[in-house]
């Protein structure tokens, strides 16, 4: 296994640590997050949203849509769609729905707030996750995190050869509408669309009511 020393080096950093953030950021935090957000749009949304940012929203829930064909939850490594262009396609589309929401109603504070907060949870959840998918998968996934990065994606997919040494069942590296339901694939833009016509209705009750 001649690629394992890299490959180990790569992934040297993940070893989980106990410090505080750490810490805060694991169980529901997620989910407490995305109300805390929903919350601020109520005070932010005095706009109705604009092309850019429902563009962005639109784009990040279509990424998590596409996602959901791949994912097999620890039992083989997915590989294809956009897991061959980034290997966290999930949060990264988490992340282009909440800029672009902040984005469509020109919320540029909320925009900036979300941003930094996202990096220091989501950096935190993806390490722990990458020490669990390595104890699970071992070497493939070590081959994996060398073919793709973990965040910011590659311009173009992986190569088919290295997708294939991570995960050799080439049935995996297509879409699968029965994965997709099961992944509950329709989630991400029926939020896209809650989204949406939550701002909008802020944004009527500011310009209608507000002081």
């Amino acid at each position: 296994m001649p690629n394992q020393p890299s490959a180990q080096k790569h992934l040297s950093h993940v070893a989980p640590d106990a410090g505080l953030v750490r810490n805060l950021v694991r169980g529901k935090t997620r989910v407490g997050l995305a109300w805390v957000f929903a919350v601020l749009l109520l005070f932010f949304a005095r706009s109705y949203p604009t092309l850019p940012g429902i563009l962005v929203c639109f784009f990040g829930a279509t990424i998590r849509f596409w996602a959901s064909g791949f994912l097999r939850k620890d039992t083989r490594p997915a590989v294809g769609g956009p897991y061959s262009f980034v290997r966290n396609p999930l949060y990264l589309g988490t992340y282009l729905m909440a800029l672009g929401t902040a984005l469509a109603v020109q919320a540029w504070g909320l925009l900036i707030a979300a941003s930094i907060l996202f990096a220091i949870v989501y950096h935190y959840i993806i390490l722990d996750e990458e020490v669990k998918l390595q104890e699970i998968f071992g070497e493939p996934y070590l081959k994996y995190c060398l073919a793709v990065p973990r965040f910011f994606p590659r311009f173009t997919p992986a190569p088919s050869a290295a997708m294939a040494e991570v995960n050799p069942d080439a049935s995996h590296r297509k879409f699968s509408w029965p994965l997709a339901r099961e992944n509950r694939a329709h989630e991400p833009h029926a939020t896209f669309i809650a989204l949406m016509a939550l701002v909008s209705a802020c944004a009527w009750l500011w310009q209608h009511f507000g002081s």
